[in-house]
């Protein structure tokens, strides 16, 4: 059998090669009695062609070419400034972490999971909406986290003092006094405890004169009182569930505990922040104006209140009605939150996050307002 070689680069082949080992090309077998293929000598081997651009082979070479650095394009001054990006950290809270929770081996740590989940959503979400570069992220944060670990706990300590009188109000048939027992007794104890840690920063730092911080930071500790909130009554009602079913051995017990935590986790929260951040409101204008300190922190207390306990009062009656307590809360802390940014356009707020067109021109300043 007479050697066959590759008319491109010259290499020996293998009787039975279909590529040439040196050069890669496709190769086929010499004519017949060892005349000449077409482009190879007698003997030789005929090249076939390169398949033509944008055939398979093309696309396969061409992702083979690509280097790693090529696909990932990260290095480490913009890995740090992704971990960093607010818009990176709220979506991967939205989207990774309820994943992660669902790893936990207990109802009870998934759902406390999911009640710190929640807040820290809601944190960020309203920290980047509202913060405008005026509040230190360790300064809300150390907000949030002194009223869910010292705030609260104190605030148990109180109600445990007798006598209970918010509960016989609460507790009566006639709607009126109900009112008045959410009023006076939930709504005013709460906001205060909620409002302890601006009364302290008040007295202690010029950053209160600024209404803007004090919504801010009103908002955090409304969160933070919310979580430590939603992780006591997530352990009182599975608790309670768990007794249930273990003395019928019906599971059904445990739907209701489970709904009614998954919506307090997801509206609790907000609607701690925008009362909070009502109340927050007013203890900056009081820091601000010392001479009317008191008219205002009362007025801010007596607003927070009212709007705490009448949506506590009618929720028990409908649903529909405690939405309306909630949407009217967040509108009026919306205009609280205009007048301390001193401006006319709402949709300015947030940002970027929420702008609809880049090229408007920015929104007016009221005189004398401060922005």
């Amino acid at each position: 059998m007479r050697a066959m070689f590759c008319t491109a680069c010259g290499q020996a082949l293998a009787a039975d090669a279909r590529f040439c080992g040196a050069c890669g090309r496709p190769v086929a077998p010499a004519a017949p009695g060892g005349a000449a293929g077409p482009g190879g000598a007698a003997g030789g081997a005929i090249v076939l062609p390169p398949p033509p651009r944008g055939g398979i082979n093309e696309f396969f070479h061409e992702v083979a070419d690509l280097s790693l650095k090529d696909v990932m394009k990260v290095d480490r001054a913009r890995a740090a400034e992704i971990v960093r990006s607010p818009v990176f950290l709220l979506l991967a809270l939205v989207a990774v972490v309820p994943l992660a929770i669902q790893a936990l081996d207990s109802i009870q740590l998934i759902l406390n999971a999911l009640a710190l989940w929640s807040g820290l959503l809601w944190a960020l979400l309203l920290y980047r909406l509202f913060a405008a570069r005026q509040v230190p992220v360790a300064l809300a944060l150390g907000t949030l986290v002194f009223t869910a670990i010292v705030g609260l706990p104190l605030l148990q300590v109180y109600l445990s003092i007798p006598p209970d009188l918010a509960g016989r109000l609460i507790g009566s048939a006639f709607l009126p006094l109900q009112a008045l027992g959410f009023v006076l007794f939930v709504g005013v104890r709460e906001e205060l405890c909620k409002a302890l840690p601006l009364f302290v920063l008040s007295r202690f730092t010029d950053r209160m004169k600024n209404p803007v911080v004090g919504i801010v930071l009103g908002m955090m500790s409304g969160i933070g009182f919310a979580v430590a909130e939603n992780v006591f009554y997530v352990f009182t009602a599975l608790e309670s569930a768990l007794r249930a079913v273990a003395r019928t051995g019906q599971l059904g017990y445990l739907v209701g505990p489970i709904y009614n935590n998954v919506v307090r986790m997801a509206m609790t929260p907000f609607f701690h922040a925008c009362l909070a951040g009502i109340f927050g409101y007013f203890i900056a204008l009081a820091a601000a104006d010392r001479a009317r300190r008191w008219p205002l922190r009362a007025a801010g207390l007596a607003t927070a209140a009212l709007l705490h306990g009448l949506f506590d009062t009618v929720v028990g009656q409908s649903p529909l009605l405690g939405v309306a307590v909630e949407a009217g809360a967040f509108f009026l802390l919306m205009t609280y939150v205009l007048k301390a940014r001193g401006l006319t356009d709402a949709r300015s707020i947030g940002g970027a996050l929420f702008a609809e067109d880049p090229d408007r021109p920015p929104p007016a300043i009221i005189q004398g307002d401060t922005p």
